[in-house]
Formats: structure tokens, C-alpha cells, sequence
């Protein structure tokens, strides 16, 4: 089984040529170099995807994705590609969720653009009990990364709001000798199972530079790279593919 011990050890030992482990290529330099590669496979494959609840506040627009209160493991990277789903429970239990053509992605320059005045404004009317986003938005500020939502968003009296945002995860760094790869919260992805070798060649890849072996370096790098291009290949859709709008049009058509 490919623990952890046995990414920084063996394995390793078979790539680099040397079990030396207390001169050059010591525990801690290979321990680290298999958990830098966890992260760069995860970054450049996508594959640790991850959702999660957030709950809204009327008239709170922003939250900090890098608080421990909005993303619990603070392991956020970057948005999926579904992004964000609102959903709205009435008083009594009736859900509305808005996502795609009905909760569109923008970014503040389009709202600077087009909505003059919302980073500003609070209340759409004080006669107005219920609100709800149309667009979602991120922005960067200093250390902060938020998700903002506008018109900020407003619920009914008995009522409540959450949002669900699907995000793409930084794999948690190994510790112990007997982890594997890209656990969350101690459920092991044995899907990956088949692509952790390719964190030992990404590990020997940055390792050989110790020894000055660009050449070795470079080799290790494209093996490494295969195996991310295998693992984008085996998610690729199998079948045809086909063009559509990225706007439903025909669901706001309206009759002349």
C-alpha cells in the first residue's frame, strides 16, 4: 500500500539511486519534497475537489474564504468550475436555489461597470424583506479573499439563506508515517491510488538539484508530467462533445 513512509523511503530510494538519509537527501528533505508534490499534482490535476455550506447573513454581502468561520479546513485554492449555488428557505421549508443563468459569476470591475454604487449600497428599499443575489463575485483584499454576492442578499422573517461553494482543495500535508496522499479528514481517495508515483518523480525531481543533476532533474520532471497528463486524460468525457450557448437564452426568451 503507498504510505507515506513508503513515498519518502523506498521509492524514492529507487529514483534518486541512494538510501542516504541523514547526509544529502535527509528524512525531512524527502518528507517535505513529497508533500510539495502532493500539492503541485493537486494544483495541476484539479483533483481534490471539495463543498462547502456557508451560512448567509441578511445583508451581509462578503465572506473571507481564508476564515476558519466560511471554510473550515482553510484549505481553499480556487473556485470549480460549478462554482456557487445560493439557496433560499422560506418560512415555511420552500427552497430556492439559484445557481448558473440564474446566479452569474462577475468580478467588481463588470459591477464598477454596470452597477455604479454596489459596493456601497446595503439596502435595495427599507419596504423589502426578502433579496436575493443575482450575481457572485471574488475579491482580493490584503489577506482576505472574499465571496461577495450583490444585491446583498436579505431573507424573510422564519427565513434563512446559505450558499454552497464547490472549490478546488489543498491536500493536507502528510505527517504520519502511515497517511496517504490527498486523505480528507481520514478518508483515503483510493481512485488515486494508481498516481502516486508520481509524487516520488516530482520528490526526486527537486531532490536531484541538491546533487547539481539537472539532466536527472529534468527526467524525474517529465515523468512526473506524465503521469498529470494521465490523470487528465482518464477524466476527459468519453463520447462526443457538443457546442452550447453560455447563456440559456431560450429560458429568457420573452414572447413579443
Amino acid at each position: 500500500m503507498p504510505i507515506f513512509s513508503s513515498l519518502y523511503g523506498n521509492r524514492l530510494d529507487r529514483e534518486l539511486g541512494a538510501a542516504d538519509s541523514t547526509q544529502l537527501f535527509t528524512t525531512a528533505r524527502r518528507k517535505s519534497a513529497i508533500n510539495e508534490a502532493q500539492e503541485e499534482f493537486a494544483r495541476l490535476t484539479n483533483c481534490l475537489e471539495r463543498r462547502s455550506s456557508i451560512t448567509v447573513t441578511g445583508w451581509t454581502g462578503e465572506y473571507n474564504l481564508n476564515a476558519t468561520s466560511v471554510i473550515p479546513g482553510q484549505d481553499f485554492y480556487e473556485f470549480a468550475p460549478r462554482g456557487v449555488v445560493f439557496r433560499y428557505t422560506d418560512a415555511s421549508s420552500q427552497i430556492q436555489e439559484l445557481s448558473g443563468d440564474d446566479l452569474i459569476r462577475r468580478d467588481p470591475l463588470w459591477l464598477d461597470r454596470y452597477e455604479p454604487g454596489w459596493n456601497v449600497s446595503t439596502w435595495a428599499s427599507t419596504t423589502v424583506m426578502q433579496q436575493l443575489p443575482s450575481v457572485w463575485y471574488e475579491r482580493l483584499d490584503g489577506g482576505a479573499r472574499y465571496l461577495g454576492f450583490w444585491p446583498v442578499p436579505s431573507s424573510g422573517s422564519s427565513a434563512s439563506m446559505e450558499a454552497f461553494v464547490t472549490y478546488q482543495a489543498r491536500p493536507a500535508a502528510m505527517t504520519s508515517d502511515t497517511n496517504e496522499p490527498f486523505m480528507v479528514n481520514s478518508s483515503v481517495r483510493f481512485d488515486l491510488r494508481p498516481y502516486h508515483q508520481a509524487l516520488v518523480h516530482y520528490a526526486a525531481h527537486q531532490l536531484e538539484k541538491l546533487r547539481r543533476d539537472d539532466q536527472a532533474s529534468a527526467n524525474q520532471l517529465q515523468k512526473f508530467l506524465g503521469y498529470v497528463q494521465q490523470y487528465l486524460q482518464a477524466m476527459r468525457r468519453k463520447g462526443g462533445t457538443s457546442l452550447t450557448f453560455a447563456r440559456s437564452y431560450f429560458k429568457t426568451r420573452r414572447d413579443v
